[in-house]
């Protein structure tokens, strides 16, 4: 499991958050703890792991990296639905960040459990088949015999 002291300090910072969503139940700290708490509401159980980082301001792709030990023993609760599995991250000054682990990999939250949008200028995942010419700067032309329907723009 992780090294370290207990994240006495986050544990506080978190439960305010924590108590906003249902009522949270803490574990007992010991040998082959999956989460440090869960949140229970009559739509979701959630199971929460908490991890102290140096930084919270991070990318996801990093995320997953460094926090591949504690993404794993999270990913051993089931898929559901009703369940959610939660690593949320708190730097030196107590900031918190929130991510959901899904099959395909995390999700970043908001402090009440909603998914946060995309971020503005980010990529959007790569599509199959070729981009529309709006999207790779080309001015599109009438596809006739031999053509590729579209013009770069220099030409």
């Amino acid at each position: 499991m992780t090294k370290g002291r207990h994240p006495m300090k986050a544990l506080g910072a978190a439960k305010s958050i924590a108590e906003k969503r249902g009522l949270v139940h803490f574990y007992e700290r010991g040998r082959g703890l999956l989460a440090d708490f869960s949140i229970t509401s009559p739509a979701l159980k959630v199971e929460v792991k908490l991890k102290r980082m140096r930084y919270a301001r991070c990318t996801v792709e990093w995320l997953g990296r460094e926090a591949a030990e504690e993404i794993a023993v999270l990913r051993m609760y089931p898929v559901s639905a009703q369940i959610s599995r939660e690593l949320w991250i708190c730097s030196r000054k107590y900031f918190l960040r929130f991510f959901r682990i899904t099959e395909h990999g995390l999700v970043e939250l908001a402090p009440d459990g909603s998914v946060l949008p995309a971020v503005p200028g980010s990529r959007p995942p790569a599509s199959p088949g070729p981009l529309p010419a709006a999207v790779i700067g080309a001015k599109p032309v009438p596809a006739g015999e031999g053509s590729t329907g579209t013009l770069s723009v220099g030409d």
